[in-house]
């Protein structure tokens, strides 16, 4: 008999096992899923706005050449000087990619993946 007792508590015990086993890879899915979904919503926004903001800064230097052109006359200057600006703006944003791009990015992202849930310590 009690070997028998023995024998059905190994066996509840491995079911027991495997069923929490189980649920912690569907916990690790499901948090997964809530992080991915959470980052990919993130970099879309991110485009989102990086691309209303080029459409902005377009129609800014057309407004920026035909002012200049109405005030001095030559569309081809107020071209060349918006240019130059934006080579300025290109370096600038070039020797401090780290800092103000990289970094941020960085922090982001492992935030987003990295942030621990107070279920999950429980």
């Amino acid at each position: 008999m009690e070997s028998k007792n023995i024998s059905e508590s190994i066996t509840d015990l491995t079911d027991q096992v495997k069923t929490y086993v189980q649920l912690r890879i569907d916990l690790f899915r499901l948090n997964l899923a809530e992080k991915l979904s959470t980052l990919i919503t993130t970099l879309l926004i991110s485009v989102i706005f990086f691309i209303v903001f080029l459409f902005f800064t377009l129609f800014l230097s057309l407004a920026f050449i035909f002012w200049f052109k109405e005030y001095a006359g030559d569309a081809w200057l107020g071209s060349l000087i918006v240019a130059g600006f934006y080579i300025v703006v290109g370096l600038v944003a070039y020797l401090l990619r780290d800092k103000l791009f990289l970094d941020r990015v960085v922090s982001q992202i492992s935030k987003i993946l990295l942030e621990e849930d107070d279920e999950n310590e429980a």
